[in-house]
């Protein structure tokens, strides 16, 4: 009988050792990633009575607390309007560096900055993370300081290099990661550029007046006593005409000693020849031979098109430049294709226009319609060739110097349409692009769903700075638990690791939502439910004694 009284007993303890872990899942509740527990009891060993018949009768000896079971389904997440509260929507843990030093894992990622920028959790354990080490010091002028809104320059300001994405690296090598608030992204000279549009090779006529050549009008001419002059010549070695014809125009300027000049108009014949016979020049001073300053044929051909584009690039000022590009058509068009020649300038800022100055046309281009100078930077020349379909053939424009910056400009791949094209029935928009950036100023901090703390800037660009870490277990409820939200590693949980992709590059195997918490994963309702159940088992436990205690009585009674 006294076994019934060892029996209830450690049925009340045991019980209450249940009750304490359902009341601390109550009292959790709230608590943002916080894993529930359940209490497992188990059977201490029995006796076991013999019998004449086959089977055995085992007589237990109570019940023993043994351990609990950490409940490890996601909580709930739930949205916050924090950049740094952080929740993991599948398993694993974030890591957090302890004032010890000791490495502990929690599911609660409510994360923000310290006094010293260091992003810590709500008990000041520092955040681990892979660092992009992107970020060094530096030393800022005034005028740039002014962009952060301060002139001071005791104050330590730093730069950063652009950064995609940091590789998570081994566990191991994280770190806590500070983020400093002077951050800097210095300018970033254009390196490559490219263009696309289509140049126009529709072939265009229009009336056009010709320098003739030397060779086809006479340097000089004599006047007759009657003051008239008689001269002829030809179209011959002129090759600006490409199909001068009978009728065209030839304009002829005599010019005395005196500087006086006049006009005089011939006619091309058949032969493409022209004479102008006894053509009054009384008005001209005749003692002396004419001079014959200008001979111009008036004709209708091809003329060549001209196209005109500009882009913007990033000089290696970090200011932003022009790129110029001028296109012109080579005359006459080939049947199979167009060939056009090409003027490639880069322009930068220098001045507003002042009248009152002269200059440099080989070190400055003034442009008329602004206003503004500009300094040339550098010219380059080449040309572009088009197969008959308008593809692209040849492109012999070299590499320009972006002062001191190699620049490439792509303008498409041979025997394709994805750059300049030259057709009459393709549409083509045009699209310019290219790399380099302003300074900028830091604008915040965010993090994507891959882990990367990024840094945002006011020039409209980011970079990663640091990879929040998330490691995982082969047992996570072989973690050891320190406090409500944190865990530490054991011979039970094994040590943390990190997953690797297809191609063995370590991965924090889940996605991570930023301005999120995970909420706790006790249900209430099951909680309360279990409460009652551990109540009635503890007035059964207590029951069990007290009626031990009166059988043991009635026993002893008997014997009285």
């Amino acid at each position: 009988m006294n076994s019934s009284f060892y029996n209830s007993i450690s049925g009340i303890v045991n019980n209450q050792f249940s009750m304490d872990v359902v009341a601390n899942d109550i009292a959790n509740v709230n608590t943002t990633g916080y894993k529930s527990s359940t209490a497992e009891i188990s059977s201490l060993f029995s006796s076991v009575l013999s019998s004449t018949t086959a089977s055995t009768n085992d007589l237990g000896m109570g019940a023993s607390s043994q351990t609990t079971a950490l409940n490890m389904a996601q909580g709930s997440l739930e949205t916050t309007d924090r950049t740094f509260d952080l929740a993991l929507e599948d398993e694993g843990w974030f890591g957090v560096l302890g004032a010890d030093g000791s490495t502990y894992y929690t599911r609660a990622g409510s994360f923000s900055l310290d006094a010293n920028s260091n992003l810590v959790d709500t008990n000041g354990n520092y955040l681990l993370v892979t660092l992009g080490n992107n970020v060094t010091t530096t030393t800022l002028d005034e005028e740039t300081l002014e962009g952060f809104g301060t002139v001071d320059t005791t104050l330590q300001a730093y730069s950063i290099t652009q950064l995609d994405d940091v590789a998570l690296g081994e566990v191991g090598d994280q770190t806590s990661v500070t983020l400093p608030e002077l951050l800097y992204y210095p300018a970033v000279a254009t390196t490559e550029a490219s263009y696309a549009a289509n140049l126009d090779p529709t072939v265009t006529v229009d009336t056009v007046n010709l320098d003739l050549d030397a060779a086809d009008y006479p340097a000089t001419v004599t006047a007759s006593s009657s003051q008239t002059v008689t001269l002829s010549g030809t179209v011959s070695n002129t090759t600006a005409a490409l199909d001068p014809q009978e009728g065209d125009t030839i304009i002829l300027t005599l010019t005395d000693a005196d500087g006086l000049s006049q006009t005089v108009n011939a006619t091309l014949d058949e032969n493409l020849e022209w004479t102008l016979s006894d053509y009054d020049v009384s008005g001209l001073n005749t003692t002396s031979d004419l001079t014959v300053s200008s001979a111009v044929l008036q004709t209708s051909q091809e003329v060549a098109n001209e196209e005109h584009f500009t882009m913007t690039v990033i000089g290696s000022d970090g200011d932003k430049d022009i790129l110029d590009m001028t296109f012109t058509k080579v005359v006459p068009q080939g049947e199979e294709g167009t060939t056009w020649n090409a003027v490639v300038n880069i322009y930068s800022y220098y001045e507003d226009y002042d009248s009152t100055k002269t200059y440099d046309t080989s070190l400055y281009y003034v442009d008329e319609s602004t206003n503004k100078v500009y300094e040339i930077v550098d010219t380059q020349t080449g040309a572009l060739t088009f197969n008959s379909d308008g593809s692209l053939a040849s492109n012999t424009i070299p590499t320009l110097d972006n002062g001191g910056t190699t620049l490439t400009l792509d303008l498409g791949e041979t025997d394709s349409f994805d750059g300049m094209i030259s057709s009459t029935s393709i549409d083509k928009t045009n699209i310019a692009d290219y790399n380099g950036s302003l300074e900028g100023y830091l604008t915040g901090y965010g993090v994507d769903e891959n882990g990367n703390i990024i840094a945002s800037f006011s020039n409209g660009e980011s970079s990663a700075i640091a990879k929040i870490a998330v490691y995982h277990f082969q047992n996570d409820q072989g973690l050891t638990q320190v406090s409500s939200t944190l865990f530490s590693e054991s011979a039970n949980s094994g040590d943390a690791i990190f997953y690797t992709d297809a191609d063995g590059n370590t991965t924090s195997g889940t996605a991570i939502a930023t301005s999120t918490l995970e909420a706790s994963n006790v249900d209430l309702a099951t909680a309360l439910t279990e409460l009652i159940i551990v109540q009635k088992a503890f007035s059964a436990s207590s029951k069990g004694i007290t009626a031990s205690d009166e059988m043991l009585q009635n026993a002893i009674n008997m014997k009285q």
